[in-house]
């Protein structure tokens, strides 16, 4: 390879364990702070923005986002109480599939309708006697109830019920019934019960957008698929927000890594192409890493993309000491490599103002005016571009750079 090569090679080495250190304490950070389901929880406060249906879908058995008992679809409970319940410590939980969504939010929904809507005549079938004629019309009501049939079947069945106060008091409720879903617009249907569980909804943006979804789809089929568009697309930007977060946290970190230890890209790469022992010794330790694979591995292990789960603690804590060893290595290894990292601080008073010495950037003491009132400066100034510079590469992530340098070293 010849020098650019190599220079290019070892900076970017040096770049990919920085990288990885980064990534790994962004794993840490994520894991205590639980930031991804707490990012997945503002964004559905953001998308539902009704307490009360948040507290029940943060609570349902299927998504558990947050640590609180189940609320039942058709429990009532007031705005104070469901503010309460979604304040509760959270779950680990980042992920939620856009199906089980729409499926927890129509039920929501719908629930307080059909206890409104169909209450009465389910209580009368329950009341009963057992027997082939409960059973008959309680199939017929769940038709009902569902939407898959309106009431005229369980009307013409009336006639064939032997007792005459369940039959006056069945057929009273049919009439009632429908005409309260003449005043929603027909005959029952899953639509039709949707909308009247929409009377419920405080937020009237979601209120406006439930309603607008299900008048303009033909089939419930079709509204469900608008409304796994709908929550995908508000899933999107919440990934592209936590992207952004996470970026601004790499920054951070490299910044909280580089300058106090002193990574300085520009000065590394002077030392290298001025040094070339040095220079060929990284070069071929990145090159034995990349063949060997054991690089690969690392940029691997430490991209993977963490999802938090409700592990057990010693799980969680024999997670954070892996992790804590990782960065421990990376940072050894950085070390390792003999390179011109890390501060000094010695007096150079004794030497001339012209002296080589005195425009070294590892040494505190040529920072201070007084001391280097001819170069500090100038020397301050390449020192903060070379730590920008550090830590603008590292934040770009490990699995970046290990492409570039895949491709310089194996071309």
């Amino acid at each position: 390879m010849t020098a650019i090569v190599e220079v290019v090679v070892g900076v970017v080495f040096v770049i990919i364990l920085l990288s990885i250190v980064v990534t790994e304490v962004n794993t840490l950070v994520s894991r205590a702070t639980k930031l991804r389901a707490r990012n997945l929880r503002g964004a559905i406060n953001s998308l539902l923005a009704d307490p009360v249906i948040c507290a029940k879908l943060y609570t349902h058995p299927l998504i558990q986002l947050v640590k609180a008992d189940a609320v039942a679809p058709s429990q009532r409970i007031t705005r104070a109480e469901a503010e309460k319940i979604a304040r509760r410590p959270i779950a680990s939980v980042d992920f939620i599939e856009p199906a089980t969504f729409v499926d927890v939010v129509l039920t929501t929904v719908k629930a307080e309708s059909d206890q409104r809507l169909f209450g009465a005549l389910i209580n009368v079938v329950d009341g009963m006697p057992p027997g082939p004629e409960r059973r008959g019309l309680r199939v017929m009501v769940q038709r009902v109830v569902s939407g898959s049939r309106d009431t005229s079947e369980l009307r013409n069945a009336l006639r064939y019920v032997q007792d005459r106060r369940y039959r006056a008091a069945l057929a009273e409720i049919i009439s009632q019934l429908d005409e309260e879903l003449s005043r929603l617009g027909g005959a029952t249907t899953s639509h039709t019960a949707l909308l009247a569980g929409l009377r419920q909804v405080e937020d009237d943006r979601l209120r406006n957008v439930l309603a607008t979804v299900l008048l303009g789809a033909e089939t419930m089929q079709e509204a469900r698929g608008s409304l796994e568009g709908w929550f995908n697309n508000a899933m999107n930007r919440a990934s592209a927000a936590y992207t952004a977060k996470m970026k601004l946290l790499s920054l951070v970190v490299a910044l909280c890594f580089a300058l106090p230890i002193n990574i300085d890209t520009l000065h590394i790469a002077q030392t290298l192409w001025e040094d070339p022992a040095q220079r060929a010794q990284i070069s071929d330790a990145a090159t034995y890493s990349l063949q060997s694979n054991a690089l690969g591995d690392q940029v691997g292990g430490a991209d993977a993309d963490f999802r938090a789960s409700d592990a057990e603690d010693d799980a969680q804590l024999e997670d954070a000491v892996a992790s804590g060893a990782a960065i421990v290595n990376q940072l050894g290894d950085i070390e390792a490599l003999s390179l011109p990292i890390g501060w000094s601080l010695q007096s150079l008073a004794h030497l001339p103002a012209e002296h080589h010495r005195r425009s070294d950037s590892s040494n505190l003491w040529n920072y201070l005016p007084e001391n280097n009132p001819d170069s500090w400066a100038s020397l301050l100034l390449t020192k903060l571009l070379g730590i920008a510079a550090t830590v603008i590469a590292a934040a770009q992530g490990a699995p970046f750079w290990f492409g570039i340098v895949n491709k310089v070293v194996r071309r």
